[in-house]
């Protein structure tokens, strides 16, 4: 589940994996296709000792939820009170070495729900955002120490990481005052002291744009590039065509793209220097085609009444397209395609060509940089086919087979996890 927030356009790289599940209903023809394909690349060597080796499995309560980040597993579980229902608004997150599954800790935090808003991980800092229902919805972040779990600050608001030391804010909390108009922070991330505060008369939102910059976009169509630490105003631009308010910010290497809709309803996009606000080029597009842009790679990706096309943010040229396409993205270091009816295959960076199908394959989209995708296929009765596309490479490498069904399977560093039936949660290790 993905908890939209409307706090900035690209979604938490920690909770995409339950995004692209395809339906329920099987392809048989499809699985034993990949099955067929699997056996023959497996017959073309020597037979290898086991890939998949078991190292941990524990139980895991229906309402609960798990992230994984690099060698680090992160479970979130219900408190309970002296009655046995869980406690209001609070729950507890375990660490656990990967891929042994050593327990290292448990912490609480505050929440309503099961599912992680984020879970973001900053120099010995692990920092976990929950939601919390109530009069009105808030998303309280708390900060652990990343090797004892102890908590170091609690903030009722959603914190990002803007670098190793500054946390930036987007908004207050209702519980708490706030000037009139808008109001953004950066926090500082040890301790959770604020280290300063721009107010605005007009709505703005504040988001990380790396090497320690922080990009501010205000209702009046105003962009302001401040330094995240002490948030000294290092460029301010003013977005064309004027009246225009920019409505999301996406950042491809040293390039931003603003989307922007004027006063006569009109949909652009506008891309600028990162590190200095200098304009690049602009682009017009229609208005469906402006709620599907998004970086993809070192591209910025827009939809078209024809598919998916992939920009090149420094000049605005055509690099390639999908055809057919809903979105292009990046996931665990892959690009990947998705198209309606057709699932999810993994691009080639450079050109956008195909290079493998993963089509009848539960894929859990990767939520740690460069780990790849797990890949999921059914075969007879419970038997359950792994595999993993790493970067870079041509075709899925086949793990294993379990003779048993799992589901909800993300990769770690040289790490899977799964969920397993009888509320099992199971980590296993390759090479």
């Amino acid at each position: 589940m993905v908890i939209d927030l409307g706090y900035e356009r690209e979604a938490p790289a920690t909770r995409l994996r339950d995004w692209w599940r395809p339906s329920r209903v099987l392809r048989p023809l499809t699985y034993a296709v990949c099955a067929g394909l699997l056996l023959a690349v497996a017959a073309s060597a020597p037979a290898p000792g086991p890939v998949l080796v078991p190292t941990a499995s524990y139980a895991l309560e229906p309402r609960t939820d798990f992230v994984v980040l690099g060698d680090r597993l992160y479970v979130s579980a219900a408190t309970t009170e002296s009655t046995g229902q869980p406690a209001e608004h609070r729950w507890l997150l375990s660490a656990y070495e990967l891929p042994s599954g050593r327990p290292l800790w448990t912490a609480p935090y505050e929440s309503s729900v099961e599912q992680v808003v984020d879970l973001q991980a900053a120099d010995g800092l692990v920092l976990i955002t929950g939601l919390v229902a109530g009069e009105g919805i808030s998303t309280p972040t708390t900060a652990m120490d990343a090797e004892t779990g102890r908590v170091l600050w609690s903030l009722p608001v959603r914190v990002v990481v803007a670098d190793g030391r500054t946390g930036l804010v987007g908004g207050w909390s209702p519980r708490l005052p706030a000037p009139a108009g808008s109001t953004v922070r950066a926090v500082d991330l040890r301790t959770g002291q604020e280290l300063w505060e721009a107010a605005y008369p007009v709505s703005a939102t504040i988001r990380p744009v790396g090497d320690g910059r922080a990009m501010v976009l205000t209702g009046d169509g105003r962009v302001e590039l401040r330094d995240a630490h002490s948030g000294a105003l290092r460029a301010s631009r003013v977005v064309p065509p004027p009246g225009a308010g920019p409505s999301f910010a996406v950042t491809a290497g040293d390039t931003v793209v603003l989307g922007y809709q004027d006063t006569s309803g009109s949909v652009g996009i506008a891309a600028y220097d990162r590190n200095t606000l200098e304009p690049r080029w602009t682009r017009a597009v229609a208005e469906e085609e402006g709620r599907r842009i998004s970086a993809c790679g070192r591209w910025i990706c827009t939809g078209t009444s024809g598919g998916i096309e992939a920009i090149d943010p420094a000049t605005g040229a055509l690099g390639w397209a999908v055809a057919g396409a809903d979105a292009v993205f990046e996931a665990g270091g892959v690009l990947v395609a998705s198209a309606p009816g057709a699932g999810l295959a993994a691009v080639e960076p450079d050109s956008g060509r195909t290079l493998f199908d993963l089509a009848g394959w539960e894929t859990s989209v990767a939520v740690s940089e460069g780990t790849g995708l797990v890949a999921v296929a059914r075969g007879r009765g419970e038997q359950t086919w792994l595999s993993i596309a790493a970067p870079h490479t041509e075709a899925p490498r086949m793990l294993g087979v379990l003779p048993y069904r799992v589901w909800d399977c993300v990769p770690g560093t040289e790490s899977v996890v799964c969920r397993a039936p009888t509320d099992q949660l199971r980590i296993w290790t390759y090479h």
